[in-house]
């Protein structure tokens, strides 16, 4: 009995064995294909540079973030963990990697969709040119149709053939763009299962109809009767324009939309590194000035990794600069996020240099107070761009091809008036300082040098952002 349980027992280790070999050789397999995937998007964001810089940033970006959280290295890793029979460690392992997998691959595909997007805005900017050419014939004949004499209207006949075909030509290439009906003569009326399926298409067809009804008027000289089918195909067409607007602004808020929650993760990820930032630098000021302070030694290996950790929220701040700047609307945020980078600086080189004290401090709490406006205002955003595209078919939303601003102005003007306020009282901040300074017999002003140039190119760039606002608003 005892030797069958043994065999058993041996058996049972030998199946484990042989499974934890198959995992360990899946994980090798895994990263070996991980390893070429970033071969290959690196390949790939060298050779579309040229073609498409935006899919190129994309990816190089998806690649920067693989490389910063050691993506390859890690599955690696795991190899040597699973050959250790460490399945525990492993699970842990491999979840933490499938969600920063998931990640890379959520940027990955944001890649696509922006490509497609953009694609569908092109196409459907082209499709409103066209429509506006139509537009102006038909507007142009109808004119020449009420002024010229009932004996002179058949050459118009041929205008109006003309400017059908050409309205027909678009509906085609906007039903294989949605994927409506097929190809033919649509000025006739279709049956009811061929009716096309999408507002564009079925304005549209209407439209081609009252042409080919303008056309017979013309035709018999019935010049009254042609006038009214030209003045019900012209409504028609705009209808088709509206329609066409209104899938212009969706695409619109949905690249909108898209950025802003880009952004609210950015600034939820600043803000929270930063807290913890001023939470430590407020511990070790505590521990400095205890009863039993930290030797220097100690101090200067934990300023320093404060310092690291400020760096990354830095590295942060620079890359939501550029996606802001690519918007090009939101000016007050740019420069309030340039106002906190500069803060983050100046906390950072104070950490690498052990100064931890209460300047430190209040550098930091106004790095923290510039974040948490800066994230106020895009969750206000995107409030507000939810509520336009719950309300896209309403009257109010109705026309005009503007495109909303990332940020509405009234979010601009309350972030100016924070960014002024924070420019003065750095100014009286650094004004006692100097005073303290300068009563000392080796006053060494040159530490103020950078701060004060850089208070007086924010004071600058907030007087310009008020002004182009306020052209904005005029014009």
């Amino acid at each position: 009995m005892y030797r069958c349980f043994a065999l058993l027992g041996l058996l049972f280790a030998f199946a484990l064995s042989l499974q934890a070999q198959e995992l360990t050789d899946k994980q090798r397999m895994l990263a070996g294909r991980y390893a070429q995937l970033e071969q290959i998007l690196f390949r790939l964001a060298e050779t579309s540079g040229n073609n498409n810089p935006k899919q190129a940033t994309l990816l190089k970006k998806a690649l920067l973030e693989s490389k910063d959280k050691l993506l390859a290295q890690r599955l690696e890793t795991l190899v040597s963990v699973l050959e250790r029979r460490q399945l525990s460690d492993a699970v842990a392992g491999q979840s933490e990697i499938e969600q920063d997998l998931l990640l890379i691959l959520q940027l990955l595909e944001s890649v696509n969709r922006e490509e497609k997007r953009e694609q569908e805005k092109e196409a459907v900017k082209e499709f409103l040119k066209d429509l506006e050419e139509i537009l102006h014939r038909e507007r142009t004949l109808k004119n020449q149709t009420q002024q010229w004499e009932t004996q002179n209207l058949p050459p118009l006949e041929t205008m109006q053939r003309d400017i059908r075909l050409q309205a027909q030509t678009l509906r085609e290439r906007i039903a294989e763009h949605e994927g409506g009906v097929e190809a033919g003569d649509s000025s006739q009326e279709s049956e009811e299962g061929n009716q096309p399926q999408t507002p564009t298409q079925r304005a549209l067809l209407r439209a081609l109809g009252r042409m080919k009804q303008a056309e017979q008027k013309l035709q018999n000289a019935e010049k009254e009767e042609a006038v009214e089918e030209q003045e019900e195909a012209i409504a028609e067409l705009h209808r088709v324009k509206e329609e066409l607007e209104k899938i212009l602004r969706q695409l619109r808020e949905e690249e909108l939309m898209q950025t802003l929650e880009k952004l609210e993760a950015r600034f939820k990820r600043m803000l929270q590194q930063e807290q913890t930032i001023r939470s430590q630098t407020e511990k070790l000021l505590l521990e400095i000035s205890g009863e039993l302070p930290l030797d220097a030694r100690q101090t200067k290996i934990r300023a320093d990794r404060l310092a690291v950790e400020q760096q990354s929220v830095i590295e942060d701040a620079e890359s939501t600069l550029l996606l802001l700047r690519e918007d090009g609307t939101a000016q007050a945020m740019v420069e309030s996020l340039l106002q906190a980078r500069f803060d983050m600086t100046d906390v950072k080189q104070r950490l690498e240099q052990t100064s931890v004290d209460a300047t430190t401090l209040f550098v930091e709490d106004a790095v923290i107070d510039a974040l948490q406006e800066m994230l106020e205002a895009i969750q206000i955003a995107i409030a507000e761009a939810r509520e336009r595209q719950e309300n896209a078919g309403s009257p109010q939303q109705q026309g005009g091809e503007q495109e909303e601003p990332l940020i509405q102005l009234l979010a601009e003007l309350r972030m100016i008036r924070s960014m002024q306020r924070r420019v003065n009282e750095r100014t009286a901040r650094y004004d006692a300082e100097i005073k303290r300074v300068l009563e000392q017999p080796d006053a060494d002003l040159s530490p103020f040098k950078r701060a004060v140039e850089e208070l007086a190119r924010q004071q600058n760039r907030i007087s310009r952002i008020l002004h182009e606002l306020k052209i904005g608003k005029t014009n």
